[in-house]
């Protein structure tokens, strides 16, 4: 197979950092069959044999095929693959047992609803070196598995929330993370000693099983910046992001907003005010103010509606997870007394 001048090039970067040795970890949940693929394609990747490396294959707690899927495709490849089961729930204890069984002195992040570039690793490694960075992340593009619909692309904040990064242009990152581009967790990378600096992934942050909880790489991300270390954003580490039908309807997004807002309120201090059932009474005005405000919109068939509509599902969301939590608090009370 020719070799192409682009790969020499990405190779001699590679030879300024001939000792380091780079570990995949993909966390994964009840997604075995997208997990195959992601997996197909990390075993496809262009790397050249001096540079030693190995995925991480951590099962958050899935019932279905995913360990059958990781041995069938270590049998098929040279690639070492490691099958790790980590019984807490949650993307952060997931990724954060990643990085303890990993061996690579460079530890990359990508979804396993992702399929790598065939040049991916080596473009890690090349910007690990070129930019003499800490961490790296890089574009992730959407890869339909239905045609879109317009209301959807046209919109930056839907492709956004659907994790999709397209940047053209490299840029230091800068804290606090804001605007675009930035590192998201489908396709990142970091130094080991960077764990060890400033700890991993909050555990109170991230995907949760089937809660769409959000905000666990930005969070680390900051801690980095806000530490003095070297993140960049390359625009040449390529990932697509497979989309499926299902995040192509507006209920996606609404229970997306809920979710998020919801896994909020256990990172966020409201700081001292009166409350009814947990809850902060202004909440409840808020709540109600914006639930009236889509009502009418929806009523005069503005545009904006599903704006609202978004809005509402935040204030629900947040609503939710004060009223969760004082529940707790108070079965965790009676169960102590």
């Amino acid at each position: 197979m020719a070799i192409s001048h682009n790969f020499l090039y990405i190779s001699a970067w590679i030879k300024l950092d001939m000792t380091a040795e780079l570990s995949v970890v993909v966390a994964t949940y009840k997604r075995a069959a997208l997990l195959e693929g992601t997996l197909g394609a990390l075993a496809a990747q262009e790397v050249p044999r001096a540079l030693e490396w190995e995925i991480v294959v951590v099962d958050n707690n899935s019932q279905d095929r995913t360990a059958e899927v990781v041995d069938a495709v270590s049998k098929l490849t040279e690639i070492p693959i490691v099958y790790v089961f980590e019984p807490r729930q949650g993307v952060s204890h997931a990724r954060n047992r990643g990085i303890t069984e990993a061996r690579g002195s460079i530890i990359a992040f990508i979804d396993d609803d992702i399929l790598p570039a065939p040049d991916w690793i080596v473009r890690v490694v090349a910007a690990m070196a070129r930019w003499r960075a800490d961490g790296v992340g890089g574009r992730i593009l959407p890869h339909w598995e239905a045609p879109p619909p317009k209301w959807l692309t046209q919109r930056q904040d839907l492709m956004d929330r659907l994790g999709v990064m397209d940047h053209s242009d490299n840029r230091m990152l800068s804290y606090p993370l804001k605007g675009r581009p930035q590192v998201w967790g489908g396709n990142m990378a970091f130094r080991r000693a960077v764990f060890e600096q400033i700890g991993g992934f909050d555990h109170a942050r991230g995907i949760v099983g089937t809660k769409l909880f959000r905000g666990e790489e930005i969070d680390l991300v900051n801690r980095a910046l806000r530490q003095g270390l070297r993140v960049v954003y390359d625009p040449a580490i390529l990932v697509r992001h497979r989309i499926g039908k299902a995040r192509m309807c507006r209920a996606y997004f609404r229970r997306l907003e809920f979710d998020a807002a919801q896994g909020e309120v256990d990172t966020v201090r409201i700081g001292r005010s009166r409350t009814m059932r947990g809850v902060p009474l202004w909440l409840y005005s808020i709540l109600l103010t914006a639930y009236l405000k889509w009502i009418a919109l929806l009523v005069l068939r503005r545009s904006e509606a599903f704006d609202q509509q978004l809005d509402c599902a935040r204030w629900m969301g947040r609503f939710a997870g004060h009223w969760k939590n004082s529940r707790d608090r108070r079965v965790n009370d009676h169960s102590s007394g």
